[in-house]
């Protein structure tokens, strides 16, 4: 079994140093390895060619956006799974390749869990269900890609990622592969990367749920009922929760009550 990796970047040199270093650190070898950059001019291309003697492929040029990008890599590779870990994302350890694919079957996607952090050193654990429902798919954030394996024959069938998308064309992906296609997956209960969350996908959330919503009203319009019901059993779980917040600090007297 080939894994072929995809790193794409733009002017993020720290963070892509890091990301190479825990690909080429790997104890199972046998990873293709590709690295799209978009034209960096911050030293990014000086540590691609620092690395290129352990990179299959690689290129810096102008791209449109980071899923043009990823289609690059899509189209360059030649492995059985695909995964895409971008700069500034790294495993876990150096093992984790090796633990994460033994023992799989033929499956068409296979995802584990994630590491979060923030630039303020925050951490947060992000586990995965088992079962993928359509609700927690739909509207609770998906997979990872950057902890998930996609079989490359996967994109040959449902094609590649939907460039004029800006935020969410990944999603739409695991959306067609799983409910539309019916394909077969696999959840392994480890984590498998530190992601960082200072991305673009957590920066731009109001362009996320508009693309999304525009997604699931034409590909699965039944379904949209379900997101006003989340919506507000979500409100009313807020509502609550700040009501008891509000009663504890009243009985530590760090508020007063207001009549």
């Amino acid at each position: 079994m080939k894994i072929s990796i995809i790193t794409i970047n733009y002017n993020n040199a720290d963070g892509l140093k890091k990301t190479i270093e825990s690909v080429v650190h790997q104890s199972f070898k046998d990873i293709e390895y590709i690295v799209i950059d978009g034209g960096s001019w911050d030293g990014s291309t000086e540590i691609i060619k620092e690395y290129s003697n352990q990179i299959n492929y690689y290129v810096s040029e102008k791209d449109e956006g980071i899923y043009n990008a990823m289609n690059k890599g899509i189209i360059k590779s030649n492995g059985d799974y695909l995964l895409f870990l971008n700069s500034g994302d790294y495993f876990v350890h150096n093992n984790i390749i090796e633990t994460f694919i033994d023992g799989i079957d033929d499956y068409d996607i296979i995802y584990g869990d994630e590491i979060r952090f923030y630039g303020n050193g925050k951490v947060f654990q992000k586990t995965y269900p088992d079962l993928l429902s359509f609700s927690f798919v739909a509207f609770f954030g998906g997979l990872p890609h950057q902890a998930t394996l996609i079989k490359k024959k996967l994109f040959l069938e449902l094609g590649l990622y939907d460039e004029n998308l800006k935020i969410i064309s990944d999603w739409k992906f695991f959306m067609l592969a799983i409910f539309k296609k019916q394909c077969k997956y696999l959840h392994k209960s480890l984590f498998v990367v530190y992601y960082n969350y200072e991305g673009i996908s957590s920066k731009f959330i109001e362009l996320s749920f508009s693309e999304r919503d525009t997604f699931l009203k034409e590909e699965f319009p039944n379904f949209i009922p379900e997101k006003f019901v989340i919506e507000n059993y979500r409100n009313n779980i807020n509502y609550y929760y700040k009501l008891l917040i509000i009663r504890i600090l009243r009985n530590l007297k760090l508020v007063k009550n207001i009549y």
